[in-house]
């Protein structure tokens, strides 16, 4: 696989700020200048925490989610497009302009999806796992988690965050000591080709 460009994040250098229901870690913003607030992002990787329950989610008009309890259940109610429930590590999709309450404290990692944006979230340990052309992401829930890539390996410490951009498929190995040690993260254009 080509990679033509990673990133490794540590928590530490991660930034957090608040919602409505928690605390929200931006993990990745796409494009580079685009910003959350002003709503003219393509893609968004984030970790937050619902500290409160009931919690109103924000709403995003044009913006497709992936969200994945990492701690505990979350029920979520959307208002006349009926309900979900999950266990952790379980995805739930649902639009960002659907009125959407969320039930349970937990914390959860999520991606946001302008229009012919395709993403899914996936909790493994060690192994290998296909990859798109486009964005895939290791976030790390574990001390200890390495990723090999770019014939280069790397050691993720829990919180972390490593991002490559792929220009074809490809194939990355993870090495972990336990079961959910990380949480795969895929994103790629729906147009887009991958020779």
């Amino acid at each position: 696989m080509y990679v033509s460009k990673c990133t490794l994040i540590r928590k530490a250098e991660l930034s957090v700020s608040n919602w409505s229901g928690g605390s929200t870690t931006q993990l990745f913003l796409y494009p580079s200048g685009a910003s959350y607030a002003a709503r003219d992002f393509e893609l968004r990787i984030s970790s937050a925490t619902v500290e409160q329950t009931p919690s109103t989610f924000t709403n995003l008009p044009g913006y497709h989610r992936i969200l994945m309890p990492l701690s505990a259940p979350l029920k979520l109610v959307f208002e006349n497009h009926g309900e979900a429930e999950r266990a952790p590590f379980e995805p739930v999709e649902f639009e960002g302009e659907w009125n959407t309450v969320s039930h349970g404290i937990c914390t959860d990692i999520g991606i946001m999806l302008a229009a012919n944006w395709h993403g899914n979230l996936k909790a493994v340990c060690s192994g290998k796992y296909k990859c798109a052309a486009g964005y895939t992401a290791v976030y790390a829930l574990a001390d200890g988690v390495k990723a090999n890539a770019a014939e280069k390996e790397y050691t993720l410490m829990q919180g972390d965050f490593l991002l490559l951009e792929l220009d074809t498929t490809g194939e990355l190995e993870l090495t972990a000591q336990r079961e959910n040690a990380a949480i795969l993260i895929q994103a790629f254009k729906h147009n887009q080709n991958d020779d």
